[in-house]
């Protein structure tokens, strides 16, 4: 995956690693709304400048369309501005919400989410399996939520890596 739109949620529990550069050695370009920025800037006013220091974090304004109506009717701003941007560009999402990932993948998006990155960043040796798991444990201190049988499974996939 060469270009991927962003959630808030894995933006957040990356910003709260100190590692948003992590998506820029996964992915060539991260696609986000103007919604998913606003979400973001209101929990971390300086997370602007973090964005546009990285590079690889391109903002993108979103037209109104029936599409973008009917998402925000069931869906937070910025997650039904994100699945609509996949849409539009045909492009896969980091996406974590159940409610979000569900009908993203209804709508036949292909889906990854902030455990995802981390494995796909081990696998593709960007990443450690022991620096991985030490962010995927401090995300969760943080507040990042993931189910018990998932972050097991993680967990496996992760170790699974390693060299």
């Amino acid at each position: 995956m060469k270009v991927i739109v962003s959630d808030t949620t894995s933006l957040i529990a990356l910003e709260g690693l100190q590692s948003i550069k992590l998506l820029c050695a996964v992915f060539e370009s991260i696609l986000i709304p103007q919604a998913v920025l606003k979400e973001l800037s209101a929990g971390s006013p300086d997370i602007i400048k973090t964005i546009n220091a990285v590079g690889c974090i391109e903002i993108i304004r979103l037209e109104p369309s029936e599409q973008l109506a009917s998402l925000q009717l069931v869906l937070d701003p910025g997650e039904a501005e994100a699945i609509t941007l996949a849409l539009e560009r045909q492009l896969p999402i980091l996406i974590d919400e159940r409610k979000g990932r569900n009908i993203a993948l209804q709508k036949q998006l292909i889906v990854t989410g902030f455990a995802g990155l981390l494995m796909l960043a081990v696998k593709t040796k960007k990443l450690s399996s022991d620096r991985a798991q030490s962010m995927l444990d401090q995300a969760i201190t943080n507040g990042f939520r993931i189910s018990n049988p998932l972050y097991q499974q993680v967990r496996a996939a992760i170790a699974s890596y390693k060299s």
